[in-house]
């Protein structure tokens, strides 16, 4: 309970509730940042980013990173890379993200593999980006995770293989990453190798769903429908149509349109399934427009 409390607290602070006082405890933390304790640098930096007051971020993570906190280096290759408080300078950026990986800070090695990936000054080292993703998901970073995953998974990079991806994926969907949980459960009820494993499926697409991918619950919906692991059951399919749709994705509309048009799981409904089918079509699902 103090636990909450605390970290209602801090909430309080962050929005302003207390704005009288937060700007008395920046004026402390700035003093502990300059007097070497650099865990409070991190705090008033995450501060003033959330506050958009980056030329003071940027001269509190520029002293911080100097003194080789990895989190800080991060975040001033942040600034850098979107010129935010200094110049643009994706140079930098890359050095400092660099640093920070080289000082075991996962999210500054995501950052750098994500640079070298995707940025095109830096298309001769894009064959380093799985090193960097690699190291950052050793380091704890769930999104480098996913992309190694994604990577064995296409064989992106690297020869294509099922239990790597696997482990990733599951390693992805651990920390909360929803896309590593979905991808998890199109792994393993595709026909990657030939495998299935409907029940790790469908435990991948619940976790999904509950951390809110659209894409999940309409797969989750598909495997109850279609009995994948047990009997199917049309009414905990249509549930989760409905909780896809809410979300946004058309095939979850498509699907429930389907059902209250047929009564499926559903009281029939032609008026509702016309509705649902119209909203389909203009989310992208085109095989909706037909009806």
């Amino acid at each position: 309970m103090r636990r909450i409390l605390n970290n209602l607290l801090i909430s309080m602070l962050f929005t302003g509730v207390f704005s009288a006082d937060a700007g008395d405890l920046n004026d402390k933390w700035s003093l502990l940042c300059k007097t070497g304790d650099i865990s409070y640098c991190n705090l008033i930096g995450r501060n003033y980013l959330s506050t958009k007051h980056y030329s003071e971020a940027f001269s509190v993570y520029k002293r911080a990173c100097q003194k080789n906190n990895a989190e800080s280096c991060a975040s001033l290759g942040y600034l850098y890379m979107n010129g935010l408080g200094t110049h643009k300078s994706i140079r930098k950026a890359k050095d400092l993200l660099s640093k920070s990986c080289t000082l075991k800070y996962g999210e500054g090695c995501y950052n750098l593999a994500s640079l070298y990936e995707n940025d095109f000054e830096f298309e001769q080292y894009r064959s380093h980006a799985f090193e960097y993703y690699e190291k950052g998901c050793e380091f704890g970073n769930a999104d480098s995770c996913l992309n190694l995953g994604i990577f064995y998974s296409e064989g992106k990079s690297v020869k294509a293989d099922f239990s790597k991806a696997s482990k990733y994926l599951d390693l992805a969907c651990s920390g909360k990453v929803g896309f590593g949980c979905f991808l998890s459960g199109e792994l393993n009820s595709g026909e990657f190798e030939r495998h299935h494993d409907y029940e790790k499926a469908l435990d991948s697409y619940l976790k999904a769903c509950e951390l809110s991918v659209a894409e999940g619950c309409s797969s989750l919906g598909l495997m109850y429908e279609e009995g994948k692991v047990e009997e199917p059951d049309l009414e905990m399919a249509a549930a989760y149509y409905s909780i896809a749709c809410r979300l946004k994705d058309p095939n979850g509309c498509y699907y429930l349109a389907m059902a209250k048009e047929k009564g499926q799981g559903v009281p029939k409904d032609k008026l509702t399934a016309k509705t649902l089918y119209k909203t389909a079509c203009n989310l992208g699902q085109f095989s909706a427009c037909q009806n």
